[in-house]
Formats: C-alpha cells, structure tokens, sequence
C-alpha cells in the first residue's frame, strides 16, 4: 500500500522544522556521528534526519532532506503501527500530524523571518557605527595633520569637532 501525503508548505529550513516539530512535541534529535548507534534499529537511518517520537512497524519515524525539501520516512500501512501523539497521547494518522506540523511550521518560519529582518538591522546599523567612526578618525587624522588640535562634543547624540590652531 502507498500513499502521497502533501503539505501546502514545504519544509525546507532544518531549523525552523526542528522548532515546529518541538513545539508540536515530536521529541526531534538531529542525527549525528556520535549518536548514530542509538538509532541503527532503523536500517535505512542517516547523519542529519531528524528522528521523531513518532513509532510505525519500522521503528521511529524520520524526515530526511531530498536536496529540496524534508520528507517525512514512515510506513505507509497505518494500520499496522502505533502512531501516538506525543500532545495528546492518542492515535495520530501521518496526514492530521503533517498538517498540524504544517501550521506550527508557518508560525515559526515568520518566527524566523522575523529574526532574520532582526539581525539584517542590526547588521546595517552596525555598519552605520563603523562607517561614523571611520569618518570621525579620517577627520581627527587630517586635522591634526593640517596642525589644529581636536577636542569632541557631543550635542544631543551627534559629535562635533571644535578644531583649534595653536599658533
């Protein structure tokens, strides 16, 4: 028996997966080199599928990245397994625990919008700083140059320079 379970959104950011599926209370691990042996009941289990609390006749379910998007690895014979949400503690089919997945995806990908735009600004404004105290030293640099001695004010968050000549 086979089945082509869909979503309207694809997973495709391990991160923000990871999130949903621990909000969703999925118990995600990410496998590694060093947790691997935990996990070789699974036969076809590799380095970074995330492995689910979920169980089917094969053993713990898995999403596995395709080199586009992660998919879900279980059994397709429902009726043969002891799929249980880990929320509620009762019977789950694959297709209500995708789309469930589906919109506590959404919530944490504009999550991660959120602080991508976050970090973009802190970005920017990082480079105004820097580029302020660039010009703030090219300034100080040639002034001294020129022989003028430099003293700093600070009016209301700006710098002004009062530059003086000793002569």
């Amino acid at each position: 028996m086979s089945a082509v379970i869909k979503t309207t959104t694809p997973f495709t950011i391990s991160e923000v997966l990871f999130a949903a599926l621990t909000k969703l209370g999925a118990e995600p691990i990410i496998i590694t080199a060093e947790n691997i042996n935990n996990f070789q009941n699974r036969s076809n289990v590799a380095i970074d599928n995330i492995i689910t609390n979920r169980k089917d006749y094969n053993g713990l379910q898995l999403f596995r990245f395709n080199g586009k998007v992660w998919q879900l690895q279980h059994d397709q014979d429902e009726y043969e397994t002891s799929i249980v949400s880990a929320v509620n503690k009762e019977y789950q089919s694959v297709s209500r625990f995708l789309n469930e997945l589906n919109g506590i995806y959404q919530v944490c990908y504009q999550t991660h919008l959120k602080n991508l735009a976050e970090l973009e600004r802190q970005k920017i404004e990082q480079a105004r700083i820097d580029r302020v105290a660039a010009t703030r030293l090219q300034a100080i640099t040639e002034a001294k140059a020129q022989g003028y001695s430099v003293k700093e004010k600070n009016i209301r968050g700006k710098i002004q320079l009062v530059l003086t000549r000793s002569v």
